[in-house]
């Protein structure tokens, strides 16, 4: 298998004779989706062989180009239309994270079936893994997510508690926009190893990380029941808010009805700009 070097990285020629169908975004689509997988490599196993044959595993399932670096995050211009194999700063040293390319939602449910796989062959997921969830617009025309409501709708699905929680490595953002100041969220937000489940990352971007655990990818039919819910009510706050939608916003807000009106500004300076969005 052909490979050029870029920095620290080996970019894999894409397999051309790849079985699947092609699970690259349309243009007539008007979402895009990513997804990555943090695990660890089996200990019993010699890491660069597992790499190596993690790698050609991959191979299998996809159109895209194959990035390998094991000593930092790939450079690459083109990574995101890339599968990456790559180190994660957040786990131990035999802990890896695989970042699928840009892909349609079909191409997220092939990658998760698939993936969770050969992580079951070379590796196991624990307490410290995860696997996040990225959603955007193909388009960042003005079509920007509604936040606050994306946000109450996932907690009314239970998605945000619906595995798990992962102290340390994962925030639950009903609780810092619920139960704090910004003051107080802002100090939740940077301190040491801790993400928030639910982020966004632009205007036309979410990333999910709420899911993960011990053996989380023995988990395939949850994991793709999940993702759909996400998707669901992502496309759904692209659109006015319904009666439901303003329901839950009033509900969220009663609470601060008998507080002073210095406390209910800094909850809306927190919802604005707590650091879950970008300022």
């Amino acid at each position: 298998m052909n490979y050029i070097i870029d920095g620290t990285s080996k970019i894999y020629e894409a397999n051309q004779d790849c079985t699947y169908k092609n699970f690259f975004p349309k243009n007539s689509d008007l979402c895009q989706y990513g997804c990555e997988f943090e695990f660890y490599i089996d200990k019993t196993i010699d890491f660069n062989v597992a790499i190596k044959n993690i790698k050609d595993k991959l191979f299998q399932i996809t159109h895209s180009k194959i990035i390998v670096d094991m000593v930092s995050t790939p450079k690459y211009k083109e990574r995101n239309n890339c599968m990456q194999i790559k180190p994660d700063i957040s786990l131990d040293d035999n802990g890896i994270e695989i970042s699928v390319p840009i892909s349609s939602k079909d191409g997220i449910i092939h990658y998760i079936q698939h993936i969770s796989s050969i992580i079951d062959q070379f590796g196991y997921t624990n307490e410290e893994t995860g696997f996040h969830i990225h959603i955007s617009t193909i388009k960042n025309d003005g079509n920007h997510i509604d936040f606050y409501r994306y946000m109450l709708l996932c907690h009314e699905e239970k998605l945000l508690t619906s595995w798990k929680p992962r102290n340390g490595y994962s925030q639950n953002v009903m609780d810092v926009l619920s139960k704090n100041t910004k003051q107080k969220s802002r100090i939740i937000k940077t301190k040491k190893g801790t993400i928030w489940n639910l982020e966004k990352i632009a205007p036309n971007h979410i990333e999910i990380k709420s899911i993960g655990g011990l053996n989380y990818h023995k988990d395939i039919d949850k994991l793709i029941y999940d993702f759909n819910l996400y998707t669901k009510y992502f496309l759904e706050v692209l659109n006015k808010p319904t009666k439901k939608h303003k329901k839950l916003i009033l509900e969220h807000k009663k609470p601060l009805e008998s507080l002073s009106s210095e406390i209910q500004q800094e909850f809306k300076k927190a919802v604005d700009n707590t650091g879950i969005l970008p300022v």
